[in-house]
């Protein structure tokens, strides 16, 4: 038996092969959690449908057991332009992080071993590892990349919809709420045009923006799922007033930052929240280069807030948190966000570094009237 350790691939003898993984907790799969495999390319680009939790497709099959998942794979037959099979490991609906599994065994064809450790994992699902061909040999590589906000996160970033309920439980799923409502911030990148979380608004068919100075009905222009970026055109409203952007070098490690949203809509009052914290790594987990980490404390709302800094310009747009981490927050880097606008073709408003610098009050006055609560739902 070949053992793996993290980052380590070795081939498979054909192109069929079969795999079981185990979990110390014996009764999480079906339950707490499930397995999904993802055809994708070279690139991670999706290519081709999930193959959820006992959802067979026509290039694999599940069986064995709750206490053992297995899975026969016949890798010749991918869906075309697919040559790799992402293994995930998620909690239905990101309903809390996989260490509830503990620990993880898979093994492949009785010849390949690997085992994770996931005691200290915050995280909702977790890619174990990848079935891939590199010169005509097919290989498979043992990972642990995790996913904060589990596989529909997961699946937003590659470009993939993938809905991560429990098959027999959507009704009564803790989710449940999220699917026919969602409130999230949202700032105005032009006189019509708002910028916020791609997330805050998927598969809402109303979407309302609002604050003191009124509400008023939006519509998407522009989906970025993979970055989580999305822009609503607003009509009939008078013209916002719209933030600038930091323009030209990024951030510095551990440069002071301002949060600026609606967290916690209808529970923490209805005005905007202001938080203080520092850049904390330039970059989000697994090196993620379009993400850069911050400190200052975000909650459920946070989502498609502005991240200003000293000189009131906004660097960053909170997208994400590790949920049981201590203030490791994640926001879409300013530089990310211009080159959506642009290609959207709305003209932002850029300053480059100023060195001046205000107090955290003085740019909360200039920035309120640029905020908007997003309030999505299906009716």
């Amino acid at each position: 038996m070949m053992v793996l350790a993290p980052g380590a691939n070795t081939a498979i003898g054909a192109p069929q092969c079969s795999w079981t993984l185990e979990c110390a907790n014996t009764t999480a799969f079906g339950e707490y959690a499930a397995v999904a495999l993802l055809p994708v390319d070279d690139k991670r680009q999706p290519k081709g449908d999930a193959a959820l939790f006992q959802v067979d497709q026509s290039w694999m099959e599940w069986n064995g057991s709750q206490e053992k998942v297995g899975c026969k794979l016949n890798l010749s037959a991918l869906p075309a332009g697919a040559d790799r099979v992402l293994v995930v490991v998620y909690a239905f609906s990101a309903i809390g992080p996989v260490r509830e599994l503990r620990s993880l065994r898979l093994q492949v064809d009785g010849q390949i071993e690997y085992s994770l450790d996931l005691s200290d994992n915050g995280e909702a699902a977790i890619v174990i590892g990848e079935f891939y061909c590199r010169n005509q040999q097919w290989k498979f590589r043992a990972l642990a990349e995790g996913s904060a906000y589990g596989l529909a996160a997961l699946g937003r970033r590659i470009g993939l919809n993938i809905d991560d309920a429990h098959p027999h439980r959507r009704s009564s799923s803790p989710d449940c709420s999220r699917s026919s409502s969602a409130t999230g911030t949202g700032f105005a990148v032009s006189p019509t045009h708002i910028l916020t979380c791609a997330h805050v608004i998927e598969d809402m068919q109303e979407i309302h923006i609002a604050s003191f100075d009124g509400r008023h009905r939006a519509e998407p222009v522009v989906v970025d799922r993979r970055n989580d970026l999305a822009l609503l055109r607003v009509h009939g409203a008078p013209a916002f007033k719209q933030v600038t952007f930091r323009d030209g070098m990024g951030c510095d490690l551990g440069e002071q930052v301002v949060a600026m949203g609606f967290p916690m809509a209808g529970l923490a009052g209805g005005g905007v929240h202001v938080t203080q914290g520092g850049v904390s790594a330039l970059f989000g987990l697994h090196n993620d280069a379009s993400l850069l980490q911050f400190t200052a404390p975000i909650q459920p709302g946070s989502s498609g807030s502005p991240l200003f800094d000293t000189s009131g310009a906004v660097v960053g747009m909170v997208t994400s948190t590790v949920p049981d981490a201590q203030n490791m927050n994640f926001a879409v880097k300013a530089g990310l966000s211009l080159a959506f606008l642009d290609a959207c073709q709305v003209q932002a408003l850029r300053n480059p570094p100023t060195g001046q610098a205000f107090t955290t009050s003085q740019i909360s006055r200039d920035a309120q009237q640029s905020l908007w609560r997003i309030e999505a739902r299906n009716p």
